[in-house]
């Protein structure tokens, strides 16, 4: 594996267990920002999103897992960009909560580099 791809996995390991971290932290927030279809899930959505956060953030720094970083991640990622969305189209629920429109504008471009970077990172090398 390379020097580049190996700090790639590095960074983005310590990137999504200081995600888990922050989630822990900061619970009432994370739990309000749970799409309304999902509003009676919440409290056992958050807890599992923080197992997962840092159980991915764990795979990116075992190189046996570093697939289920790959495809796990990956999938994580994508699957939470349609809330994103929704969040910058229906910005009250953001509103609410103090978060700033620009950064929530932000996280959608954000996230979609982290899944370019969790692809680079992850791939065979050649």
């Amino acid at each position: 594996m390379s020097k580049a791809r190996t700090a790639a996995r590095l960074g983005l390991g310590a990137l999504f267990i200081g995600a888990s971290i922050i989630q822990r932290k900061n619970q009432e927030m994370f739990q309000a920002l749970v799409p309304e279809q999902l509003a009676d899930y919440r409290e056992i959505m958050q807890p599992a999103a923080q197992a997962t956060l840092a159980g991915l953030g764990l795979s990116f720094l075992v190189p046996k897992l570093i697939p289920i970083a790959r495809w796990g991640a990956g999938g994580f990622l994508t699957a939470t960009l349609i809330p994103a969305i929704g969040q910058v189209a229906a910005p009250e629920q953001t509103d609410k909560l103090g978060l700033p429109r620009s950064l929530v504008i932000a996280r959608i471009p954000v996230q979609v580099l982290v899944i370019g970077a969790t692809w680079y990172a992850t791939s065979p090398e050649d």
